[in-house]
């Protein structure tokens, strides 16, 4: 039987096909699927978190100029649709 996957799940692992080692992160109730992807593959992609959206933002900037390597952030909308 197929392991049922969700959103996060697919996220996660269109990341890891695309060379993505690192995510940088805040999580908040709009992303719970994705981190919990994440952590599900955390033998595969590491998460590293921040206390303020805009520092994700430039930590994968960093992370990118730094390496050459594809990065990317996650972070709460910032109000509820």
């Amino acid at each position: 039987m197929s392991e049922k996957m969700n959103a996060g799940d697919h996220i996660v692992r269109n990341l890891i096909a695309n060379g993505v080692d690192t995510v940088f992160g805040l999580p908040g109730v709009q992303t719970y699927p994705i981190f919990d992807a994440l952590a599900r593959n955390a033998n595969k992609i590491r998460t590293v978190s921040a206390r303020h959206e805009q520092a994700t933002a430039y930590m994968a900037l960093g992370y990118a100029k730094s390496t050459g390597r594809p990065s990317v952030y996650s972070v709460v909308p910032d109000r509820a649709s």
